[in-house]
């Protein structure tokens, strides 16, 4: 299965809610209400992160989240390019929680381009974003902690 996976508010906007959403054949997205953002950055500035990298924390254990169920099944994933620049750390990071669940999953199987405004992830994190869909999941700060290994 190879799979598209978009963001629809950005995990650094703490007063807004992030979506993340996949689209191949189906349609999947989780919600990360604005509120378990606050709560899990203010954990990780406690344990002595740094901004950048917590956002790219929260973001690959988001993704994480939202492909767990399915990763069995996955050949590929493209995620869209939410931060240029930095797709090596969020790879690094996406990579060493799947590994823990399927240890044979090749990196060379997660790739970053823009998926544009006409891939079906795209219409999904929108969609949920604006309310006009409803989502699969609502993450919790104690789930993505617990990824985190905080």
């Amino acid at each position: 299965m190879h799979i598209e996976i978009d963001q629809s508010g950005k995990i650094e906007e703490t007063n807004i809610t992030t979506v993340l959403a996949f689209s191949n054949h189906t349609t999947r997205a989780v919600i990360m209400p604005a509120t378990v953002k606050q709560s899990c950055i203010e954990v990780l500035r406690r344990k002595g992160h740094v901004k950048q990298t917590f956002v790219f924390q929260i973001f690959a254990t988001g993704i994480f989240l939202l492909i767990a169920e399915h990763l069995h099944q996955l050949e590929h994933m493209t995620i869209d390019t939410e931060y240029p620049g930095h797709e090596g750390d969020i790879k690094g990071m996406l990579l060493n929680a799947i590994l823990k669940v399927r240890s044979d999953f090749p990196k060379q199987q997660i790739s970053f381009r823009p998926v544009g405004k006409k891939s079906g992830s795209h219409h999904k994190a929108y969609g949920v974003f604006t309310g006009k869909q409803q989502p699969d999941r609502v993450l919790t700060a104690q789930e993505i902690l617990r990824v985190l290994g905080k």
